[in-house]
């Protein structure tokens, strides 16, 4: 009890910045808040969630996470140490560590020890698992290290910068045990993804803007004229619309294989709760007769466009950024909301003067996580959502389906298959063409998905830890599950 009360003291006292992102003060992580009490289990993963025994090493405790030791038995210091000693083998150069997860905290305190000038980045998406270690080991000489920096419930990106902020990845040696970080494998994949990627990024960027320079800035340049043109009540900022449903529920509809279970009940929910929906889900909506209240569209490309096109939703307002294809502009709305550009217009290549990315910066920025519906997501906690329930949001094949009855993409598949291509040929290229994976959904079941939807599961799953206040649903227990949210019922809806 003393080390854990220790610990927490010396990390408030060092961290209180870290404390304020988290949301925490010190008395909340001890039972009726009284400092020094029992720890206060709300902060701590669960027995079903952690296995904590003694090792054979005197006075030194041992972990199992579905029974799998997370440190030796028989010496869990030794075998820190000699973790320590490989990366440092692996990378003779490196002159500061990154742990990518660290079980109880022996290799992270062992590290310290040994480099007290060689700066720490500790990594782990859930704050429970690092306040567990607290318990069981002195943490003591890291938060007396000269240069230590705690990533908790950070981004990968934030991650990654981090690391270059130290020296960059060949100066970094990565300590990671894969059984330390299976509690969030998808987050890890994440992360590791995104290094590998920042490896190559100069080649990687300057291949997209070679690609797609010339069409973001005539995409540009043709809306920033024609926006020009609109009444001033026919245009509006992302910036207007915060906290414009502060505390209320919303909607967001996707356009998986389970957004069909939901359609029926659409124009009951219609006027009781916003609803946006993804470009992809327009379709589906107004095919039972509901315009939507908000629909999201934020691709530069044509083929984005081709899902509202020769749609019509006179009652809906359009949340869109200035790179977004022209047509999208003339579609038939109530109002277009746009947000900052995605694209990267301070690059002088694209000629875009100081005070043009300003204004546009000043529009309010969404976060993209690489998917349509993540940008949903963020106008509504923009907007002071409160709840988010989501239907459609599968994020990968129930059922083997690839998306819902009557969408563009299912129509296309229609329209360009015959007898040497049928459609049933055609959706099956889609489901085995990205590297397929066997996943769980809500119930426990195998799901089929794919890496890039599941970094989409890790986007939603760090938003749910960053925002806590903000709960959010699955109207489907057949989706792929998200950690963090909820299954709900419609009739709970």
């Amino acid at each position: 009890m003393n080390l854990f009360l220790n610990n927490v003291s010396l990390f408030f006292r060092r961290f209180p910045q870290l404390a304020d992102f988290l949301g925490i003060k010190e008395s909340d992580l001890f039972e009726n808040s009284k400092i020094g009490g029992n720890p206060n289990k709300e902060f701590l993963l669960s027995d079903s969630e952690i296995e904590v025994l003694p090792s054979k090493q005197n006075g030194v405790f041992t972990a199992k996470y579905k029974n799998k030791y997370l440190h030796s038995l028989y010496n869990p210091i030794r075998e820190a140490q000699q973790s320590i000693a490989n990366a440092q083998k692996s990378n003779p150069n490196a002159t500061f560590a990154a742990f990518f997860g660290f079980g109880l905290g022996f290799s992270v305190i062992s590290y310290a020890e040994q480099f007290p000038q060689n700066p720490i980045i500790i990594v782990e998406p859930n704050p429970k698992a690092f306040f567990t270690s607290l318990l069981y080991a002195d943490w003591s000489t890291v938060f007396a290290h000269k240069n230590v920096v705690i990533a908790l419930a950070s981004g990968a990106d934030v991650v990654v910068s981090l690391i270059e902020k130290f020296g960059g990845l060949e100066k970094c040696a990565i300590i990671e045990n894969k059984i330390q970080t299976m509690h969030a494998e998808t987050y890890f994949y994440a992360l590791n993804s995104q290094i590998e990627r920042n490896k190559n990024k100069d080649e990687i960027n300057n291949a997209t803007f070679k690609r797609f320079s010339q069409i973001w800035k005539r995409n540009i340049q043709r809306n920033s004229k024609f926006i020009k043109s609109l009444p001033k009540e026919k245009i509006a900022c992302v910036k207007d619309y915060e906290d414009s449903f502060k505390d209320k529920r919303f909607l967001i509809l996707a356009a998986g294989p389970t957004l069909s279970q939901i359609l029926p009940k659409l124009s009951e929910l219609k006027g009781k709760i916003p609803i946006i929906a993804v470009d992809t889900a327009l379709r589906s909506c107004l095919s039972v007769g509901v315009e939507p209240d908000f629909i999201v569209i934020c691709d530069p490309q044509y083929y984005a466009y081709k899902h509202i096109a020769g749609l019509s939703s006179p009652s809906s307002v359009l949340i869109t950024e200035l790179a977004s294809y022209p047509p999208v502009f003339r579609f038939n709305c109530k109002k277009i909301v746009l947000c900052a550009s995605n694209c990267p217009l301070e690059n002088e290549k694209l000629g875009f003067d100081k005070s043009f990315i300003d204004k546009d910066r000043k529009r309010g920025i969404l976060s993209s996580g690489g998917s349509v519906s993540t940008t949903a997501w963020d106008f509504a906690r923009v907007c002071g959502a409160k709840e988010i329930y989501f239907a459609g949001l599968d994020l990968g094949f129930p059922m083997k389906e690839t998306h819902i009855r009557g969408s563009t993409f299912e129509e296309s598949v229609h329209a360009s298959s015959n007898a040497l291509n049928s459609s049933e040929t055609l959706n099956v290229a889609a489901l085995f063409g990205a590297n397929m994976i066997y996943d769980i959904d809500y119930d426990g079941n195998k799901i089929l998905t794919d890496n890039r939807m599941k970094m989409f599961a890790w986007w939603f799953e760090s938003m749910a830890t960053r925002f806590p206040q903000i709960k959010s649903h699955s109207l489907s227990s057949k989706s792929l599950k998200i950690p963090g949210f909820v299954v709900s019922s419609i009739s709970d809806l």
